[in-house]
């Protein structure tokens, strides 16, 4: 009878641990699964990526510039950064010249960094988006 209980009991124990294992085993599987794939150009894919201009000569729009380094700070105000589209905030700073305004994003002013940390923006294009900035104003 004593041997019956041991077998029973050390029967249970294995089945427990290689339940634990498998679930272990599924865990790890879980984590290092892939959560993506890699898409090359002529293969279908789920979604179109957008696609960013390496071409100097392509200018890009101010809503192109304010969305890719602009809405950082002016989305939320931080670092006191006028917040986009409140003309209350942006006071007189809205009536200051459009190329003042460029000259502060050119150079940085308080917490704003030089060149707005569009490293690769042109004149026009910090231009463009400032005045993107303005144009949501009215």
């Amino acid at each position: 009878m004593n041997k019956s209980i041991l077998f029973i009991v050390l029967g249970l124990a294995l089945t427990t641990i290689s339940l634990e294992a498998s679930e272990a085993e599924k865990a790890i599987e879980k984590r290092i699964a892939p959560v993506g794939q890699v898409c090359v150009e002529g293969q279908d894919c789920a979604q179109e990526a957008s696609l960013v201009s390496s071409n100097p000569d392509v200018m890009r729009s101010g809503e192109e510039i304010y969305d890719a380094a602009c809405t950082t700070c002016h989305a939320i105000g931080l670092a006191g950064a006028p917040l986009f589209g409140n003309k209350v905030i942006w006071g007189e700073r809205a009536n200051k010249d459009l190329a003042v305004l460029v000259e502060t994003v050119t150079n940085g002013l308080g917490g704003m960094p030089p060149m707005g940390m569009c490293m690769d923006c042109s004149q026009e294009e910090l231009a463009n988006s400032v005045q993107y900035m303005l144009d949501a104003l009215n």
